[in-house]
């Protein structure tokens, strides 16, 4: 039988996924950073006040959550399939498409398409980086 090794590697522990995961939630800032050049640039998103998805809470309290699922749900993919990292890949492809269906088919009021486009930057920023550290593309 043909031993493979893998490519990227699977945590040992608990707090091995945890470090990774929060360093994912620590370049996800980068949303907040875009945030503040649209702020500081004045850009028209259409959404404003306490309920906007432009706000920082929710763009830190979608990365918190999101940083928590990915975790849970690669563990799981360590823990009951050989291959962690295509499951774990494919699985977060489908929840980021299931996850931008809102921003087109029932975006925030008032939402402008620039505010729509941007929504989906931010996804990026925070799928991107989440997926890479969790899986161990990027080492921590």
């Amino acid at each position: 039988m043909e031993h493979t090794e893998a490519r990227y590697p699977v945590p040992n522990s608990g707090a091995s996924l945890a470090r990774r995961t929060t360093a994912a939630a620590g370049v996800a800032i980068l949303a907040l950073v875009v945030q503040a050049i649209v702020d500081a640039l004045g850009v028209e998103l259409g959404a404003s006040g306490s309920t906007s998805p432009f706000q920082a809470a929710p763009l830190i309290g979608a990365t918190v959550v999101a940083g928590v699922g990915a975790a849970i749900a690669y563990a799981a993919m360590v823990r009951f399939t050989n291959r962690p990292v295509r499951n774990f890949v494919a699985v977060e492809v489908a929840v980021f498409a299931v996850m931008l269906l809102p921003v087109f088919l029932a975006p925030p009021s008032g939402i402008t398409a620039t505010g729509q486009g941007l929504l989906v930057l931010y996804h990026l920023l925070v799928a991107g980086p989440l997926v890479g550290f969790i899986v161990g593309a990027v080492s921590v």
